[in-house]
Parts: C-alpha cells; structure tokens; sequence
C-alpha cells in the first residue's frame, strides 16, 4: 500500500479519536456518515418506484432512523447545517405525527431527501490517524 491513502487535509476527528491524536502523524480521510447515507438515498430511490403501502409505512421508520444516523455524527463534528437539515428530514419522514399530502409531492419529497442523504454521504468527512511509514 503505498502514500496515495494519506490526506495532508485535516477534517473533524473521526469517532474515536481526539484531536491530539491527529497531530504529527500521516492522515487518512474517511466518511462516517456513508453508511446511512447510502442506506438513506437507497431507501428514497425506492420510495420513488410504485411500491406498495407496507413500503412506505417501512420508510417512515427507516428514513428516520438513517437521517438521525447522521444527526449523531454531524453533530460530533459541529456541522450545524447538516443537523439540521437531517433533523428536518427526519421530521417530515416520522411516523409518529405523519405528514399527508397527494402522492405526487411525495415524489419530489423522496428525490430532495435522496440527495440530501447523498450529499450528507459525501460532505461529512473525518480524519484518522494513518500507520505510521516505516522506511527501511
């Protein structure tokens, strides 16, 4: 593996570590939040096919539970704009105050909220400590 892993940009500590443990070492870039972005963006382009009810009645769990995911770790990397935005996403999917309107907006609902879990994928970056590079 060769020096192509490592970062000379420095984002957030990713989870677990400090940011005394990013100083003077190798960094490797990571995104945390990729997870469930990907699982997010999966399940709206799903939610833009014809699928059944139990689906949406699915997504009104699962959307919530990948957007608060990420509401964890922007948080964690005081990215306020992506907690809120998550936040809001999670509010317009929950299911235990639904919101109701025609099927057509929902369409246009689950796009928007697919890129914002694909943007949310891509942004929330971190660092980590890489292995140290012996020469010999």
């Amino acid at each position: 593996m060769g020096q192509d892993n490592f970062s000379t940009e420095r984002w957030p500590p990713a989870p677990g570590f400090t940011e005394t443990q990013l100083n003077d070492v190798p960094l490797i870039t990571v995104r945390p939040a990729m997870i469930p972005a990907v699982v997010g963006a999966g399940l709206m382009f799903l939610a833009l096919q014809r699928m059944s009810y139990d689906y949406y009645e699915l997504l009104r769990w699962a959307a919530p539970a990948a957007a608060i995911w990420i509401i964890v770790i922007a948080k964690s990397q005081h990215r306020t704009f992506w907690v809120v935005v998550m936040a809001a996403v999670a509010v317009v999917f929950n299911p235990l105050v639904p919101f109701t309107m025609p099927r057509e907006n929902w369409g246009a609902v689950n796009g928007y909220s697919l890129l914002l879990f694909l943007g949310a994928g891509y942004k929330l970056r971190a660092s980590r400590p890489g292995a140290p590079t012996t020469t010999s």
